[in-house]
Order: structure tokens, then C-alpha cells, then sequence
């Protein structure tokens, strides 16, 4: 009899639990956000582009750090402007994090430490991220735009130095490998390189297309993305050219304190075949401006 009644006692608790949960429920408003992204005007990405190569915009939604996993969408990207749409809980803050990159070139299973892709060629490692922060309120309409995640660094022979390996001594460049020490890992949360530094290293098509860095015409040998651990870094880059039999035209030839920064090319051109020597950095971001400041010559 006394267990009866105790359980009588404990009913009223339980449904003022349960109307307490329902309150609290349904006082979590949600609306719908609409996130407007844009990719940057269009950037040359490589000697013969002038679009950025992208195709999938990425889009996370993060509170206190970590990744509302629900919300996560991958649109296609058609055009230059991209929406996306959550539904969000009124008064709280948010993170919204966006990467936009060719679909497969990166692993983006977790936003916070994205990873090349192996197998894919270098020309679709160009990528754009940004970041926003909201505490919502009523629903409505937010701009945001994306910027280059990469530096792209091009190297380049003089027409002279291409045309001398060629026929004094029947080589022609095929292959370049490139290595450096840097980061591998992006945190699109926080706009960081992340990680201890390794050893990096590119296997790049030569093509021979021209390219024209201030004003004068050279031969591309190779073109690669590179992360940059702040804003600008210079690197050491070491490298070896080889032709089509993986004979070694050059090897092992270092350049110093190259400076990359993310959505910057720096162009590496001159002599790079043959003993004679002499590299122009040229340091642009591809049209927007043009800081002759970091123009320098190398001998």
C-alpha cells in the first residue's frame, strides 16, 4: 500500500518534468538563415585560365567549436553567387564556415583539418574559404565573400634557356620535382594552416606554354599550390628537371627564401636549365594589384 502511494506522489513530478521539456522545446525558435556566397572576380589560376577552378561550394555549421553535422551541404557551384539555407535556433551564435574547391580534390570530412586528395592533378588544388560569425535574431540575408586559400607558385625558363637544352643536347623538359618544407592541413574554422612541418613534394608536368611575367615571354615548366602557414611566408624550394627518358637536365638546385602568399601567385623565372643562373620573383596577385616592392633578382 505504501509503494502505491509513493508512486501516486511521484506522477505530478513527472508530468511537470515533461511540461518543463515541452516549454523548453518549443521556446527554441528556429529560422532560416540565407547565407549569399561569392567567389572573387575571376583570377587566373593557371598560365591559360582565367576562371577559378571550382565546382563544389562546401558549407558547415559550427556552435562552440564543433560541427552541427546535420547541417552540412555541398551545393554545385554554377555561378558566381551560392546560397545556402539552415535553419537556425534564434539567440544562439554560430559559426559558418565555407570552402570551395573542384569535388574530390580534398578531404573535408572534418572542416577543421582538411587534406589533399591523392591522385588528382595539381591544377585542381585551387581553393577558396571564409568564415563568419552570427548570433541570430530574425531571419535574413548575409554576404559573404571567399578568398584564395593558396599560393600558386609558377616557374618559368627563359625561350633562350628552353631552346638550348633542346637542341644542343636533344633534352626536353618533361618532368619537375618540386620539395619544400610546410604545412599539409587547413582549419577552415579558425583560417589557419595547422600541423608540425614536413617535407613536400610535387611531381608536375612540364607544358612549355608561354607565360609573360612583366612584360616579357617565357617557357612554363611547372605550376603548384602551396599552403601557407600566415599570411606570408618564404620558403626554400628545391628542385630537380628531367626530361622524357628521366634523364636529369638540372638537380637539386635550391632557391631561397621564395615568398607565397595565400591568393598571390609568385612567378620563379630565368635561367633555370641551363649554368646560367638567374631568377626574377615576380610577386602579383593575378591583376588586383601589383607591389613591385617584392620584384627581386636572385643570381
Amino acid at each position: 500500500m505504501k509503494n502505491l502511494i509513493y508512486l501516486l506522489l511521484a506522477l505530478p513530478l513527472l508530468f511537470t518534468s515533461c511540461s518543463n521539456d515541452e516549454s523548453a522545446a518549443m521556446s527554441e525558435e528556429t529560422v532560416e538563415m540565407n547565407f549569399s556566397a561569392k567567389l572573387p572576380q575571376l583570377m587566373g589560376t593557371r598560365a591559360a585560365a582565367s576562371v577559378p577552378t571550382v565546382n563544389k561550394l562546401y558549407c558547415a555549421v559550427f556552435e562552440n567549436g564543433e560541427e552541427i553535422s546535420t547541417l552540412r551541404a555541398a551545393i554545385d557551384v554554377d555561378g558566381s553567387n551560392l546560397s545556402f539555407n539552415p535553419r537556425l535556433i534564434k539567440g544562439r551564435t554560430y559559426d559558418i564556415v565555407f570552402w570551395a574547391a573542384m569535388d574530390g580534390s580534398y578531404n573535408v570530412a572534418d572542416m577543421t583539418a582538411i587534406t589533399r586528395n591523392a591522385n588528382v592533378d595539381e591544377e585542381n588544388f585551387d581553393a577558396f574559404t571564409a568564415t563568419t560569425e552570427i548570433t541570430v535574431q530574425n531571419s535574413e540575408v548575409i554576404n559573404v565573400t571567399l578568398s584564395r586559400v593558396m599560393a600558386q607558385l609558377n616557374v618559368g625558363v627563359t625561350e633562350a634557356d628552353w631552346t638550348a637544352v633542346v637542341n644542343n643536347f636533344q633534352m626536353c623538359p618533361t618532368t619537375m620535382v618540386v620539395s619544400l618544407s610546410g604545412k599539409k592541413t587547413f582549419d577552415a574554422l579558425n583560417g589557419v594552416a595547422t600541423g608540425n612541418d614536413e617535407e613536400i613534394t610535387y611531381t608536375l608536368a612540364c607544358s612549355g606554354n608561354d607565360i609573360t611575367v612583366n612584360s616579357t615571354t617565357y617557357k612554363s615548366v611547372a605550376m603548384c599550390y602551396v599552403l601557407p602557414q600566415a599570411q606570408k611566408e618564404n620558403f626554400d624550394i628545391k628542385y630537380t628537371i628531367k626530361d622524357a627518358y628521366d634523364e636529369e637536365i638540372r638537380s637539386d638546385v635550391t632557391i631561397n627564401s621564395v615568398p607565397l602568399q595565400a591568393n598571390y601567385k609568385t612567378n620563379v623565372v630565368g635561367g633555370l636549365l641551363t649554368g646560367e643562373i638567374t631568377y626574377l620573383i615576380s610577386f602579383d596577385d593575378s591583376g588586383y594589384k601589383t607591389d613591385d616592392d617584392h620584384n627581386k633578382v636572385i643570381e
